[in-house]
Formats: C-alpha cells, sequence, structure tokens
C-alpha cells in the first residue's frame, strides 16, 4: 500500500479549504423544522419508534453527504488501493443513496443547498479578505475613504 500515514503511524494531514466546514445554517429553526414525527420500523426485535424532526433528519443528510464526500477525497489524497479503496466506496455509495432518500422524503436537495452557500460565501470572501495581514487591511481600509473624497473632489472641479 502506497500510504505514508499507515506506514509512519502518523495523523494524516487533512487539507483546512476541503475540511473545513462550507455549508453554514441558521441556529434558529422555523416552526415547521421543530415540528416532531414519528419514524417507525420494524425489525428482529420487533416494532420500533424514533421521534425526530425535520431539522434533524435536514442534518443528518449534511452530515452523510459531507461523510461521503470526505471518504471520496481520502481514496485520492491517501492514495488507496485494494481492499481499502473499494470499502471506502462501498460505504461512500450506500452513504449516498441513504442520503437521497432521505432527501427525497422531506424535499430537501443538499447539492442546491452546498451551491448557494458556495455562492454566498464567494460574496463574503470578496468583501471581506480574512487571510490578509491585519496592517494591510487597516491601512487599505483607511486609505478607500480619502480616495472617494479626492475622487468627489476632482468631479467637482470638472464641472
Amino acid at each position: 500500500m502506497d500510504n505514508n500515514a499507515a506506514q509512519t503511524n502518523s495523523t494524516p494531514e487533512y487539507p483546512r479549504d476541503i475540511y473545513e466546514p462550507v455549508l453554514s445554517t441558521s441556529i434558529e429553526l422555523d416552526e415547521f423544522m421543530r415540528k416532531e414525527f414519528t419514524i417507525s420500523y420494524f425489525n428482529l426485535d420487533g416494532d420500533h419508534e424514533v421521534n425526530t424532526c425535520y431539522g434533524d433528519v435536514k442534518m443528518t443528510i449534511d452530515a452523510l453527504m459531507d461523510y461521503t464526500n470526505m471518504l471520496d477525497t481520502v481514496c485520492a489524497q491517501w492514495k488507496l488501493e485494494g481492499y481499502h479503496k473499494a470499502l471506502y466506496e462501498y460505504h461512500s455509495d450506500v452513504l449516498r443513496k441513504f442520503a437521497g432518500k432521505l432527501q427525497t422524503a422531506i424535499g430537501y436537495n443538499y447539492a442546491a443547498t452546498l451551491e448557494k452557500c458556495r455562492k454566498k460565501q464567494k460574496r463574503k470572501e470578496k468583501v471581506d479578505d480574512i487571510g490578509a495581514d491585519g496592517i494591510s487591511l487597516t491601512a487599505r481600509r483607511r486609505r478607500a475613504p480619502d480616495e472617494k473624497a479626492a475622487n468627489k473632489d476632482s468631479s467637482h472641479r470638472k464641472g
């Protein structure tokens, strides 16, 4: 196996841009999301019921889809082959299908939500470049009002 992390027993590196949560959801859930409903199922032990709500199912879908994406990424990043790659791909496929069933059942679209969030994040990054040095950000903010004032002065002189 060509996996250095497994050979050295060290913790693998997870790049921040891949693993940092991309989705941001509101903490406040509206009344519809708080309404409980019952999921009933039967297994060898008999009938069972789970009380849950839309928000819980939505968070479960988000977690399952994020996990399947992570499994896919790890296969490529760790250069997994053979059994380990097949196992991770199998788990990813099974969980993705289950998340798809849950999405259909509650009328939720993870991909659309993720895309909407990414667009919102891009707009926010254009406004706030938090990766820049604090001093350069401060200088840029102080310069912006001066540049606006200079532009106004030059437009008044022309008229």
